[in-house]
């Protein structure tokens, strides 16, 4: 199954909740995280280096499975970024090319993708080859709106595909995110899932540990709350 982190707008929490859902699912399952942002931040948290250059032109000549590397922790395998990302639209006339490559691994229940902030051939290419897109948001005004267009924009494949929201980077010192988090989580639509993910200098220091929130600071409530949003999910899909 392949789940996609998505969202146009960066900074909302995007790859730290690939890294966080990824290592949550691998305590049962192996998985793979395919790092398709060209500033590499779900590779570097899992603390690989990218030895290959060009490497997204080689991934479409050849497949996959050659670049797929083991990383640190247990069940959790990764396709690393570099920065030959930035030019992957040209590599993309067809749009049903992630899919096609996508198809060929085997071995794996959940590939997760942490997708670049955009809106382009990629977008498309990602939510044709998904079966569930994950879109965080941040309880404001303007990051609503951007939901809202990420899904009137792709209505035509989100018929057939899983899409779910919850709110990210929440700052309970902020009364506005409180209101808008109280009146988005009370909402009854399916789309929307229940367990937040609030602000936490512990989010933050995954860049100095190179690791998932769990790995480092296990009793944290944003850790309990990544364990309770990918069970949510795991539900949801499953």
């Amino acid at each position: 199954m392949v789940i996609a982190l998505y969202n146009i707008k960066g900074g909302v929490g995007k790859t730290s909740t690939t890294i966080n859902l990824a290592f949550n699912a691998a305590k049962n399952s192996k998985v793979l995280v395919w790092d398709l942002d060209p500033q590499g931040a779900s590779t570097f948290y899992l603390e690989r280096k990218v030895k290959n250059k060009n490497l997204i032109s080689k991934v479409t000549k050849r497949g996959l499975e050659k670049y797929i590397k083991h990383t640190n922790f247990e069940n959790i395998d990764l396709i690393p970024a570099d920065l030959s990302l930035k030019d992957l639209d040209k590599y993309l006339e067809n749009d049903k090319l992630l899919n096609k490559l996508l198809k060929n691994i085997k071995g794996y229940k959940y590939i997760f993708i942490d997708s670049p902030p955009t809106l382009s051939p990629i977008s498309q290419n990602i939510f044709k080859a998904s079966d569930v897109i994950v879109i965080p948001t941040i309880p404001t005004i303007l990051s609503i709106r951007t939901y809202n267009q990420i899904v009137n924009y792709f209505k035509n494949y989100t018929s057939k595909r899983k899409v779910f929201t919850f709110l990210s980077m929440v700052d309970k010192r902020k009364k506005m995110h409180l209101e808008i988090s109280e009146k988005i989580l009370n909402l009854p639509k399916k789309q929307i899932l229940k367990t937040p993910i609030y602000n936490s200098v512990i989010v933050e220091k995954m860049g100095e540990q190179l690791a998932p929130v769990e790995v480092f600071a296990p009793h944290s409530e944003v850790s309990k709350s990544y364990q309770m949003l990918w069970k949510e999910i795991e539900e949801k899909i499953n």
